[in-house]
């Protein structure tokens, strides 16, 4: 019998999305999966993307609610897939590949369905150029890691330049296995659930603010290693 405490410690680096909405039942649900059924990390990956597809046509249908529910279930299935590989001991590199590629489908496809839907394509506009921006510093900092520069984050923590503290909050929340700052996961998060619950632009706008607060800290990390 695996308990809740082993099952909690397989949650990888915790968004605050999931902490504040999506953790608990994640948990709960991972525990009855794994100790009462035969279920696999890839089966589970498959049904949290067909609630994803589920999602898009319902948005599709103009259904947002029901769409915005389905996101949901999508990412709470998502978490649990991971954590039943690695408390079941079944992690592949497969299953790290599918788990990987579909979510890379699911978010951008969403988002086109749900803006069009919502006649936003300047919104959608905006949105891919902040995504492309943040992917484009990825992948520089990829490069800069291959070629021997530290990580970002043991750059941000490493830095004395007068914001120490930012960087002691950041090693302090690292520690918890907490994410520092909201990231892309809140981004969808905030547009893909609250948005078409409530139809309300201010959850775009936040998301965005979300996107590029982290577009800042990526560029200020990668000016940091190219000094």
């Amino acid at each position: 019998m695996i308990s809740l405490s082993r099952i909690e410690k397989t949650f990888k680096e915790k968004s605050w999305w999931a902490i504040v909405f999506n953790l608990y039942p994640a948990k709960y649900i991972t525990y009855f999966l794994v100790n009462k059924t035969n279920v696999t990390p890839n089966q589970i990956t498959t049904v949290s993307f067909l609630f994803a597809v589920f999602a898009g046509i319902a948005f599709y249908f103009h259904c947002l609610i029901i769409g915005a529910i389905f996101y949901q279930i999508s990412y709470i299935l998502d978490i649990i897939d991971g954590s039943i590989a690695r408390s079941k001991g079944l992690s592949s590199k497969f299953g790290a590949f599918y788990d990987v590629f579909t979510d890379w489908l699911k978010a951008p496809i969403l988002f086109i369905i749900l803006f069009s839907v919502m006649d936003s394509y300047s919104l959608l506009i905006i949105l891919y150029f902040l995504l492309f921006l943040s992917c484009l510093l990825n992948k520089y900092n990829d490069m800069l890691f291959f070629q021997g520069a530290k990580s970002i984050a043991e750059n941000m923590t490493d830095n004395k330049d007068g914001l120490t503290g930012i960087f002691q909050y950041i090693q302090k929340m690292k520690k918890k296995n907490i994410q520092p700052f909201p990231s892309t996961v809140e981004m969808e998060g905030l547009l893909l659930f609250f948005y078409p619950l409530t139809q309300l632009n201010i959850f775009v706008y936040i998301g965005f603010f979300i996107l590029g607060f982290n577009i800042l800290i990526k560029f200020y990390a990668i000016l940091k290693k190219l000094k």
